[in-house]
């Protein structure tokens, strides 16, 4: 009882009282080779992708798409053998406003077609990990 008034009042006095402890959790099991779902936008011309917030679950073999945080509902894999990261940027006014203004941009290339992957800055190591390319740096030009 006496923890969960002092998470209460953590909670209201420090905006982001229990999120540094969910990052090293999901830091944690992601290491540990679970998955880690979290939202994104995935948007381009291949089929996984889609005009709108999805969530994203990422371990260091597999990448999935949903609909929701459910991981099972409608859930499809994505082709992370086919899947190259060519750089990964900020948001600019350009890109599409259902993009988060916090979110970082990773632009992608699948076979012959390019697409984005966006998601919070704290993710994106989660998506670049599951592909294997977790050395790549952000970019910080920015060119609007």
């Amino acid at each position: 009882m006496v923890e969960f008034l002092i998470d209460m009042v953590g909670g209201l006095l420090i905006p982001d009282f229990g999120g540094k402890r969910r990052t090293r959790a999901q830091a944690r099991a992601f290491a540990e080779g679970g998955e880690v779902v979290f939202e994104a936008c995935v948007l381009g011309d291949r089929p996984y992708c889609s005009p709108r917030i999805v969530f994203l679950a990422a371990s260091r073999t597999a990448l999935h798409l949903s609909p929701t945080e459910v991981k099972t509902l409608a859930r499809r894999a994505l082709p992370t053998e086919h899947i190259e990261i060519r750089q990964i940027r900020r948001r600019t006014r350009s890109d599409p406003r259902i993009i988060r203004p916090s979110w970082d941009i990773a632009d992608c290339h699948d076979r012959s077609a390019a697409f984005v992957v966006a998601c919070a800055p704290e993710h994106m190591r989660y998506f670049t990990g599951s592909l294997g390319t977790e050395d790549l740096e952000l970019n910080t030009r920015t060119a609007d």
